[in-house]
């Protein structure tokens, strides 16, 4: 099994990438002083004055949580043209990479994925982050350029090794780039799949949910509760509404912020919760309403598909409302969509099996505080032949931004990158 990085071929040069930006009109930020070295997001010691980068940084960060996107990335280009070299110049350029996308400047979000790359040694994890969102806007940038009729050329299986026919796959989370969990809970069973095969791991009784914690530890749940993968100490979670604590025994879904916060979907209650594993203690969170999966994708944002399958609402950590997806998508209707997939670039996927389709939306800034959803090419699921997706359940998409899709009795996952 492969699981390759967006093929290099697809990947423009630099100096490609500056030619195209420059053709458009946009000011290119020249790096200065080397950032190499610098491994990850910069760290004050306690007790020390933040530094005028860090301000900087932080203060972007606070206009992008009010939703000034306009203002976040002015004071992002001030950090890198007034403080190149600095701590929080290499945060402050993936951040900017994020910020351009969702404006829809794919071109200059692909120049700053690439300026990081160049600035940053091979072993870094931020420089792994620059390029996986680089492939992902490559793929948006071709499709929307005509390059391609959608943002994947190819349509092909996953080997199948240590993989049984599946009954019910209802969630593939991905741990990265070249591994993915696959829960089938038809069979309740979780299998781990990666470049060796699938090997099926130890879970509590009758998994229904599975995520990482932001450490890349791996949570599943069950009708006894929580737990890990290793195993630490089993978890316990309470959710209290109506004036009554209740053991949560029934999640259907759930995902983390970055700051360590779960949020989760449980039969029992018509709503979000949200939880502090620390207590194990969880409490209402968001609009009320039937909801199937709960994600979180960039910028902490929470995607949320109605019981139903025709609707997704889209909030910020806030509990402010950004977008609303369905039933209608421009001319289409959504259907029934089983499952759903976000991006590292604000982009959905949404697996419709009443249309037979993946319905892709691209999130885009109107300006500060306004988001509105854009369609793309939707992905059809073909029926007949050796690439067929029938009764198809279950829709992920790795760091790179190839999507795969799990079905029912199936023993193979199957790939569009």
């Amino acid at each position: 099994m492969w699981f390759g990085r967006f093929p290099t071929r697809h990947r423009l040069s630099s100096s490609s990438f500056v030619r195209r930006a420059l053709a458009a009109g946009l000011v290119c930020v020249i790096a200065g002083p080397s950032l190499r070295g610098l491994a990850q997001e910069p760290v004050r010691p306690a007790g020390t004055a933040p530094t005028t980068d860090e301000v900087l940084l932080n203060t972007a960060a606070k206009l992008e949580a009010d939703l000034r996107f306009d203002l976040a990335t002015s004071q992002l280009y001030d950090l890198l043209i007034e403080h190149p070299g600095t701590g929080g110049a290499a945060t402050a350029r993936l951040r900017l990479a994020r910020l351009l996308a969702l404006n829809g400047n794919l071109p200059a979000a692909i120049l700053e994925c690439q300026l990081l790359r160049d600035e940053l040694p091979a072993d870094t994890p931020m420089r792994e982050r620059a390029l996986e969102l680089a492939s992902v806007l490559v793929r948006r940038l071709r499709a929307a350029n005509g390059q391609v009729p959608t943002s994947f050329a190819t349509l092909e299986g996953l080997s199948s090794r240590g993989l049984p026919a599946l009954d019910e796959p209802r969630r593939i989370h991905f741990e990265n780039e070249g591994r993915f969990l696959l829960l089938d809970e038809g069979s309740r069973k979780l299998y781990r799949v990666g470049a060796d095969g699938a090997m099926p791991l130890s879970t509590p009784a009758d998994p229904s949910a599975v995520t990482t914690m932001p450490d890349g530890t791996v949570l599943v749940a069950g009708k006894t509760g929580l737990a890990t993968i290793p195993p630490t100490r089993p978890i316990a979670l309470s959710g209290t509404w109506g004036g009554k604590a209740r053991p949560l025994k029934k999640i259907r879904s759930m995902a983390f912020w970055s700051t360590g916060d779960l949020l989760l979907i449980d039969k029992d209650y018509g709503g979000i919760l949200r939880c502090q594993l620390a207590a194990g203690t969880c409490a209402p969170w968001g609009p009320v309403g039937k909801y199937r999966t709960v994600l979180v994708g960039a910028s902490d944002w929470v995607y949320l598909l109605d019981d139903r399958g025709q609707t997704v609402r889209v909030l910020d950590p806030a509990q402010r409302a950004l977008a609303v997806i369905g039933p209608l998508v421009g001319a289409a209707k959504l259907e029934r969509v089983e499952d759903m997939a976000v991006d590292s670039a604000h982009g959905l996927y949404l697996l419709d099996t009443g249309t037979k389709r993946i319905v892709v939306i691209h999130l885009k800034s109107m300006g500060d505080g306004k988001v509105t959803p854009t369609p793309a090419p939707a992905l059809l699921l073909p029926q007949e032949g050796e690439r067929a997706v029938k009764n198809p359940s279950a829709i992920a998409v790795s760091p790179t931004g190839w999507l795969a899709v799990a079905s029912k009795s199936s023993p193979r996952v199957m790939r569009w990158r």
